[in-house]
């Protein structure tokens, strides 16, 4: 009785929130302080048939779409030849050069990638190779985490900055090494003025990461507020935006089992950032515009159509409003086309900006 009586307490001072705000906000931004303001109109590309598609990346004219429940997780198209169809890579499985599933690809100069196989909990590394007329991969070495991880960048010092659920140690990173080792424990979660426990704060600070080594940042955009962050490769806080809605994380707290968790309520927990894509110039970040859930709404509730861009340093630069609502994005920063996968129709839509 008093766990329940805790949890309706959480509950009550989660909804009183007038007045709170997030600590150390450097600064933060509206729409209107946007430079550029455009609607980009989508363009669907011919691909063929799409089964189950999840995410969508793009590296050097290739577009690669992964895949739920398929025999092979991901399918390669080059923009360069019309969008020709290459062939699928990492089949299905656990065996060499197999994947349970791809959640993130990050590509090496060195013509290599890493796959994150978040099914599996492992990162695995494969020689990447384009052919006349096949994609051929080999794996090269794979790693296990300790902890199951959500996200991860590879700095250029062969370590993985990760965020994960873990809450021992409780920290905002876990860096390992490229043998699985667990280096360090970087960073905080941000703080407005609201306990929580441990388990409910991993998930009500879920954020995508992106990093640019080349100027010794990592980039967090949340979920569930509009929350930027940036940090340095030493774990270090060096800005905390809040924007373009500024609003704070609004659900309740669960109890399953005598263990509490996020309760994500209908038409109370807004929506911010779900995807990102950046260069060296510029961060894009498909953004839910403070978006709520309805019941009923099914994968449209996973699906947004605005796109913001900052700098890193975290300046407003350009607020895109896409015509067509997607789930993933990734980015052709030279011809500057931004693409999106539609999840609901299992097509990928081209938008020029």
């Amino acid at each position: 009785m008093k766990n329940v009586c805790i949890f309706f307490f959480l509950a009550f001072l989660l909804g009183c929130d007038r007045g709170l705000k997030f600590e150390k906000i450097d600064h933060t931004f509206k729409l209107k302080d946007f430079q550029e303001v455009k609607s980009l109109k989508a363009e669907k590309l011919d691909l063929g048939l799409l089964l189950s598609p999840v995410q969508i990346f793009f590296h050097d004219s290739l577009l690669f779409l992964s895949a739920a429940n398929q025999s092979f997780n991901v399918k390669v198209f080059d923009t360069k030849k019309d969008n020709e169809f290459k062939g699928e890579i990492f089949k299905n499985g656990m065996g060499p050069s197999e994947t349970l599933s791809v959640f993130n690809l990050i590509f090496l100069e060195d013509g290599t990638v890493w796959v994150h196989d978040v099914v599996s909990t492992f990162m695995k590394r494969f020689l990447f190779e384009i052919k006349s007329d096949a994609v051929v991969i080999e794996e090269i070495e794979s790693i296990a985490f300790m902890n199951p991880i959500l996200s991860s960048v590879y700095s250029e010092n062969k370590q993985f900055f990760t965020t994960t659920q873990a809450i021992v140690p409780f920290s905002r990173f876990l860096v390992y090494s490229q043998d699985g080792e667990e280096i360090s424990a970087l960073g905080s979660y941000p703080d407005y003025g609201i306990d929580m426990p441990p388990m409910v704060a991993v998930d009500v600070f879920f954020a995508s990461i992106i990093s640019n080594f080349q100027r010794n940042k990592i980039a967090l955009a949340y979920e569930y507020t509009d929350l930027i962050e940036l940090y340095d490769v030493d774990g270090n806080l060096v800005k905390r935006i809040h924007g373009p809605h500024q609003f704070l994380p609004s659900f309740d707290i669960g109890d399953r089992s005598g263990t509490p968790y996020m309760k994500r309520v209908f038409e109370k927990t807004q929506h911010a950032y779900k995807s990102i894509a950046a260069n060296d110039d510029r961060i894009f970040l498909l953004y839910a515009n403070g978006k709520t859930v309805k019941p009923g709404e099914g994968e449209a509730s996973i699906h947004y159509d605005k796109i913001l861009a900052v700098d890193w340093e975290g300046n407003p630069l350009a607020f895109y409003e896409l015509d067509h609502a997607v789930t993933s994005i990734a980015v052709d920063w030279k011809k500057r086309i931004v693409y999106g996968l539609d999840r609901i129709e299992s097509e990928v839509y081209a938008f020029h900006f």
